[in-house]
């Protein structure tokens, strides 16, 4: 009796064995998008690394200027990523340096003399990064970017997307 029940368990085991592996596998699938190769370059540094090429160490407190520059005329975007993944725009913005449209060689740096406001590094700690993406026409990011609701009064633009650099990723590249 025992025997023939181990037989019946095992039995029943392969099939539900068997039926389980012929079961279709499913899986994600994501759409990759590759960005089209172009002669626009794009440099960003900051005031600790002029030449954009080291990681800069800055202390809780230091003022950081942002410089930017464009090989061609074009509109230039610029976010700052926090390693805490929080993701803010930079430029443009409703300051007195905040149009972000830049002759070719043309190099601006923010914040400038006349905007009445500093970058100062602050917690999180880590490695913070700054996006450029640089356009020969000027895009509508208001689906990305809220200037109404910003705590500055409407000078720097608040995201409004959710997902981090992944979700900025995916928006940016659907503009």
């Amino acid at each position: 009796m025992t025997q023939i029940f181990r037989t019946l368990t095992l039995t029943a085991l392969g099939v539900l064995a068997a039926a389980a592996s012929a079961a279709p596998l499913i899986s994600t699938q994501s759409i990759i998008v590759n960005p089209i190769e172009t002669d626009h370059v794009v440099r960003v540094s900051v005031d600790k690394d002029p030449s954009g090429q080291n990681v800069p160490n800055y202390q809780v407190g230091d003022p950081v200027r942002i410089s930017t520059s464009v090989n061609q005329d074009a509109y230039v975007y610029l976010f700052s990523l926090d390693s805490d993944g929080a993701i803010d725009q930079i430029l443009p913005n409703g300051y007195a340096s905040g149009s972000n449209f830049l002759r070719a060689n043309q190099v601006k740096t923010f914040p400038s003399a006349g905007d009445g406001f500093t970058f100062n590094v602050a917690p999180p700690y880590g490695v913070s990064k700054v996006l450029a993406l640089a356009s020969k026409t000027q895009l509508d990011l208001s689906d990305i970017f809220d200037f109404k609701n910003g705590t500055n009064s409407g000078t720097f633009a608040q995201v409004i997307i959710s997902g981090g650099q992944g979700g900025l990723a995916r928006a940016l590249s659907i503009v």
